[in-house]
């Protein structure tokens, strides 16, 4: 299709178009143009698949953050006619720089679906670019937060070239955007802030490490070789990590341990001889299992090896499930929100409002 007849489309046919793009991504041909991207199943990697097929088809640029933004097809096009598909399609007036929140959402498994619900509450003042974590089908994995920030460091300047910056990282995602706050500044770039949520980091606490070298001491005595140290010693960081979750809020270790999680337990495990059986029978299930451990392993090596620096810029650090008050060490000019009975995942509790008001209070600042 050429540029001309692109741009001669009519209403009935871009719908039609964009339509079959979102029932070929999502692979339901049950579709209406009301339907939400994220609620039937799309996640931010078929957001990008999308896009892409989008830019084809109107041979126009259109920013990352517009499927976030609208969700449907009814809403999409809306905003298409509004900006009568000019390239770069902005949801601001005036320039972005300082109005664009690069969120690294960590999410290996659900792709980040949640960026919508997160920009939502957050309103129309800020553009969201989502950026993914890293995963098997781009190649070698980095082996390194440090390396990470490095690979997803030219999506910043390709969508911002110049500050001040805005990063957020959810799990994994906010040492990655934390490690590229550094690499801007070095660049001579400003950063405003640094927004931290909910990072299973165990590198900064001093009694972690104590229990490491204690570890390591024994096991060397022992003639234990060194790859297998780091092994035993990844599975007493994994240890620590749950033991962090279960410990944070002291109600965590008494009401809640006992009684909620004890349920959630025995209800799973009468499920148990039903997924066993769908894992050895099915290979599909084993396959993605499988898959989804190594993902799992790689990523508990490189946040085990983290060892994070002093930054000289205001960072927002909020605890949710994982406690974070070691963190004060690494970056004074830290401000510490810590949330009783908080959800590493969900921007859709009792709190997430309140918590978006003052993840925007911060960088507004």
């Amino acid at each position: 299709m050429s540029g001309k007849e692109q741009d001669n489309l009519s209403d009935v046919a871009m719908e039609k178009e964009l339509l079959g793009i979102w029932r070929r991504a999502l692979k339901n041909e049950n579709l209406t143009i009301d339907d939400d991207f994220f609620e039937c199943g799309g996640d931010s990697l078929l957001a990008t698949q999308v896009l892409l097929e989008i830019e084809e088809l109107t041979g126009k640029s259109l920013p990352v953050a517009i499927i976030f933004e609208t969700g449907t097809v009814r809403q999409l096009l809306k905003v298409m006619a509004i900006d009568k598909f000019k390239p770069q399609v902005s949801f601001l007036e005036g320039p972005v720089n300082g109005k664009i929140i690069h969120f690294f959402h960590g999410d290996f498994i659900g792709g980040g679906a949640f960026i919508k619900t997160f920009s939502k509450m957050l309103g129309s003042d800020y553009l969201i670019h989502a950026i993914a974590p890293h995963l098997p089908h781009e190649g070698e994995m980095p082996n390194s937060i440090e390396d990470m920030a490095k690979e997803r460091l030219q999506k910043i300047l390709d969508e911002q070239p110049d500050g001040p910056y805005i990063l957020l990282g959810q799990c994994n995602g906010a040492l990655v955007g934390f490690e590229a706050a550094r690499q801007l500044i070095l660049m001579g770039k400003e950063v405003k802030a640094v927004v931290m949520v909910d990072p299973t980091i165990m590198s900064v606490r001093k009694s972690a490490q104590f229990i490491y070298v204690i570890a390591n001491f024994f096991m060397r005595i022992m003639g234990v070789h060194k790859s297998k140290r780091h092994k035993h010693l990844i599975w007493i960081w994994r240890k620590l990590v749950g033991l962090d979750r279960l410990t944070k809020d002291i109600w965590r270790s008494s009401l809640f341990f006992f009684q909620k999680t004890w349920f959630q337990k025995r209800a799973s495990l009468k499920k148990l001889p039903e997924l066993v059986g769908e894992i050895f029978h099915n290979p599909t299930i084993s396959q993605k299992s499988k898959e989804r451990r190594a993902i799992d392993l790689h990523y508990f090596n490189v946040l085990f090896d983290y060892k994070p620096l002093s930054l000289n810029v205001p960072v927002l650090y909020i605890a949710l499930e994982y406690s974070g008050h070691a963190w004060r060490r690494i970056t004074r000019n830290t401000v510490y929100i810590n949330i009783y009975r908080g959800h590493h995942t969900s921007w859709k509790e009792d709190y997430s409002q309140d918590l978006v008001d003052k993840i925007r209070d911060f960088i507004n600042r």
